[in-house]
């Protein structure tokens, strides 16, 4: 059911229960009364189980009746639930499109066998620069799988391979906003 839908069932409720209170005779003796308050309750009754009844049929739409009257509306979605470790396995393309930021990567040149802990730029799951330490950098375009591993050669023609450690905060990141995109709680 749209919001629009709600407010207008939540009008009509107030309208009900104004008209119906404007109603009763004020001269009118105790059992007139109470006569028309019993049928105001009943009414009053009667609209909130037709709202709760067209709640029901909505399906993912909770609305929420309190003690005083008032109530409130709420959409909630059902996700499903997905490990860490499947969505990675499963989704790691689209995961990774979200992978952004900087992080400290291991970077060993196959040609010194030399390894390196070093600040690499990251973006849409791709190494794109390590930074280091003697403030020199390497521009790159490698491809980080979805364990993790990335390889490719620098301007120089020397080859890289890298590794991001998967349990990251980038990492974390991008599979929250995945999950969070495509209806999914990682459990």
């Amino acid at each position: 059911m749209a919001v629009s839908g709600w407010v207008a069932i939540q009008a009509a409720a107030k309208e009900a229960t104004i008209s119906e209170a404007t109603s009763v005779p004020v001269l009118a003796g105790l059992a007139d009364n109470n006569f028309y308050i019993m049928k105001l309750k009943y009414k009053t009754s009667l609209v909130f189980l037709v709202l709760a009844l067209v709640s029901a049929g909505c399906g993912n739409e909770t609305i929420n009746v309190n003690k005083g009257g008032s109530s409130s509306y709420q959409a909630s979605e059902n996700k499903k639930t997905i490990s860490r470790q499947e969505a990675v396995n499963e989704y790691w393309d689209e995961i990774k499109e979200n992978v952004d930021g900087t992080e400290t990567v291991e970077a060993c040149s196959n040609e010194s066998g030399s390894c390196y802990d070093l600040d690499a730029d990251v973006s849409n799951g791709t190494i794109e620069t390590i930074h280091f330490t003697n403030g020199g950098h390497l521009d790159f375009s490698a491809d980080i799988d979805n364990d993790g591993s990335a390889s490719d050669s620098d301007v120089n023609g020397n080859n890289w391979d890298f590794t991001l450690d998967m349990d990251s905060s980038i990492v974390d990141d991008a599979i929250e906003n995945w999950a969070g995109n495509n209806g999914y709680a990682i459990e």
